[in-house]
């Protein structure tokens, strides 16, 4: 029969197993679900005699009843330290990057549109009831100049006006000679009065100076247009009936477009009257075109959930046409502030966090808060100082092995008030061996060690490791040889190995004392 202890250590093997086999995506995922199971590893733990950290106790010689494990997600994912040697890092692709001060210069690439002036379109329409007789512009897209006659209206209610003051302009000159100066004064009120309502309704100074030359009302009055620019839009149609205020052309000015650029909400705050933008045209790809912000519009589109940025351009020869598509660069510049890689951030929308390298292969899992993202690097707002070292590159698996070791030592995200740990001293390691490179046997090996102020280290226990790479392609296996040295006093520390065959070792010197690691260093070593 099985005994009891082997029975939850059986259980022991096959959680860890469990737990191991999560990726990175499961254990970021489920991170909450896994309590129970961390739950149990305790249990187990407690069961087989083993310590627990986190585990409470319960009271000496009363049976403490099972208790359901809180279902509350924690406040934080617990993590802790990572350690890995060069050779891991290489193999998964960890890098370290400097956090670096640089100017959060800025470039917005959007797209955008090329829209009529607003400013600089008129609408052609008559304010009297008629019909067109003759058509001089009959088509859309045709360029017309200002005072250009585009039709002729007749208009009962026009002509019966036109009558009238005729008749008025009659009655006056035969009164001029009255002697009653009522009727003189009534006379010019009455022209007045007429020329007047011929001016509200349009009618043109000129046609007007002709009804007074000829003393002939015109039947069809001509209509002129009121700028210059294209037809964009054309209802007139020879014959037709019109109504007051009816449209019948629209006119487009197009000596200036708008170019309205798409920006995203959350890029918005950078964007800024006046700023700066160049816009590319595909009909014309050797061609920057050089405007500033003109306007923001005071809205989001919903569905897009972008907001509309307008720039003016001259287009004296008509080559930006309303509807083309257009590539905007926005430039924006905001100070200056530290940035990392953008792969050197790890957010999961909650937290975001780095990896800060402490050399000899330790890194330390981070909290930072995250400001503007600047293309391939991110700005840090707080967390980290200016030259630190961060992991850059695959930082998935350290976040990975860090939950995991958090997790199953028990560790819990450390409170604010404990601050960050405290970094490590670097030591100054030098290898030398005799003969100078080595030879295949017996070789002296010397390692000297000082801390960062020259002070010799004393009372450690120095090991040096040589390993190199299996080569399979020479039906070669891994080789590995473990070097211990003696102390000889003033931080040097010598001793007798054997290099098992030439060519390149990569050869690790860790330093402890008291089973603490104080330090190591990573060298390549090339055996004769």
């Amino acid at each position: 029969m099985m005994s009891s202890q082997s029975r939850a250590g059986i259980v022991l093997l096959v959680a860890l197993v469990a737990l191991g086999a999560l990726t990175y995506g499961d254990r970021v995922r489920f991170s909450s679900r896994l309590t129970p199971v961390f739950a149990l590893v305790q249990r187990v733990q407690r069961a087989l005699g083993l310590p627990s950290r986190g585990a409470d106790s319960g009271r000496a010689g009363a049976a403490q009843p099972p208790t359901a494990a809180p279902q509350a997600a924690p406040a934080a994912t617990a993590r802790a330290e990572v350690s890995i040697d060069p050779r891991r890092q290489q193999l998964i692709g960890v890098r370290t990057t400097p956090v670096t001060r640089a100017t959060l210069a800025q470039t917005i690439r959007t797209v955008g549109l090329v829209r009529y002036d607003e400013t600089r379109l008129a609408d052609v329409n008559v304010k009297v009831e008629g019909w067109i007789r003759d058509l001089y512009v009959d088509y859309t897209g045709r360029f017309v100049s200002r005072d250009r006659p585009l039709f002729t209206l007749y208009s009962p209610e026009l002509l019966m006006t036109e009558n009238e003051y005729q008749l008025a302009f009659k009655t006056r000159e035969r009164l001029q000679q009255s002697q009653v100066p009522d009727a003189r004064e009534r006379a010019e009120a009455l022209v007045t009065a007429a020329r007047q309502r011929l001016e509200l309704w349009d009618l043109p100074p000129d046609q007007i100076r002709a009804l007074d030359e000829q003393r002939e009302p015109q039947v069809a009055v001509p209509f002129h247009s009121p700028v210059d620019g294209f037809v964009i839009e054309k209802q007139a149609l020879k014959g037709m009936h019109v109504m007051p205020g009816q449209s019948l052309y629209k006119i487009a000015d197009l000596s200036v477009v708008w170019v309205e650029a798409d920006v995203y909400e959350k890029e918005l705050p950078l964007v800024r009257v006046g700023g700066r933008a160049v816009v590319t045209l595909d009909v014309y790809p050797d061609e920057r075109l050089v405007g500033h912000a003109a306007y923001i519009y005071p809205y989001v589109e919903e569905k897009t959930r972008t907001n509309k940025v307008r720039y003016e351009f001259e287009n004296r020869a008509g080559r930006l046409k309303p509807g083309m598509y257009a590539n905007v660069e926005i430039d924006v510049g905001g100070g200056v502030g530290l940035i990392v890689p953008t792969d050197a951030v790890l957010d999961s929308g909650k937290e975001q966090l780095v990896f800060v390298a402490h050399g000899d292969g330790y890194f330390e899992p981070r909290h930072v808060k995250i400001g503007r993202r600047l293309g391939e690097n991110v700005q840090i707002l707080e967390g980290v100082k200016e030259g630190e070292q961060v992991a850059a590159g695959a930082t998935f698996f350290l976040d990975s092995e860090s939950q995991l070791r958090g997790s199953l030592q028990g560790y819990e995200a450390a409170p604010v008030a404990q601050g960050a740990p405290a970094a490590r001293e670097q030591l100054d390691i030098a290898f030398r061996s005799q003969p100078d490179p080595p030879k295949i046997g017996e070789n002296q090996m010397e390692v000297t060690v000082k801390d960062s102020s020259g002070k010799p280290i004393d009372g450690a226990e120095v090991d040096v490791q040589f390993f190199m790479p299996a080569m399979p392609t020479m039906n070669m296996p891994a080789m590995r040889n473990n070097v211990k040295l003696s102390p000889s006093g003033g931080g040097v520390y010598r001793g007798t190995g054997q290099v098992l065959m030439a060519g390149q070792w990569e050869a690790t010197v860790a330093v402890t004392r008291n089973g603490q690691r104080l330090g190591a260093k990573q060298l390549t070593v090339v055996a004769r």
